[in-house]
């Protein structure tokens, strides 16, 4: 089941997924619009979550030291649109993340607690929000995958509102 800190992040992500789940309820049909002109359109933003093609989340994470920290180049903003996003439907992009999701929480309920905290990896894209460039391996899995997909979900729900769609609650 992992670490209570393992648990409580969890439960943070998990919050998290189910409003990000309850904002694409309905968008099938919406996949190529945006709440407004030269914004993200909600195929966009399910393809920047989803990171590179291939991209595991536990294979950075077993990347996470306590020395000689690796460097993650993370480019804010940056959309990878390459052919099979552009078809994929909505269910297969939340199985696509669901999928990211899960494999983070089966990498972390093995880890030690006091890993979450003494194993990192350089980031220098979150110095300007963080204050540094060293990001241990619980404050990156909160960043990505609330802090982020939350404010994603917001963007979501503009498009939502856009395009007709009752709030997602």
């Amino acid at each position: 089941m992992g670490s209570q800190a393992v648990q409580q992040l969890r439960a943070r992500t998990d919050a998290t997924w189910a409003t990000l789940t309850r904002q694409l309820e309905g968008m099938e049909p919406h996949m190529e619009r945006a709440d407004a002109p030269g914004e993200w359109t909600t195929r966009q933003v399910l393809a920047h979550l989803l990171f590179a093609p291939g991209w595991n989340p536990a294979d950075l994470l077993r990347t996470f030291a306590e020395r000689e920290l690796p460097l993650l180049d993370i480019k804010p903003g940056q959309i990878i649109m390459n052919p099979e996003r552009q078809t994929m439907t909505l269910r297969q992009f939340v199985d696509s993340l669901d999928g990211q999701r899960r494999s983070v929480y089966t990498y972390l309920d093995a880890v030690p607690e006091t890993d979450l905290e003494r194993r990192k990896i350089r980031i220098p894209a979150f110095e300007q929000f963080l204050g540094t460039d060293q990001v241990p391996l619980g404050t990156f899995v909160g960043l990505m995958f609330d802090r982020h997909w939350k404010g994603h979900a917001e963007q979501l729900g503009k498009i939502r509102k856009a395009v007709g769609l009752p709030g997602a609650g």
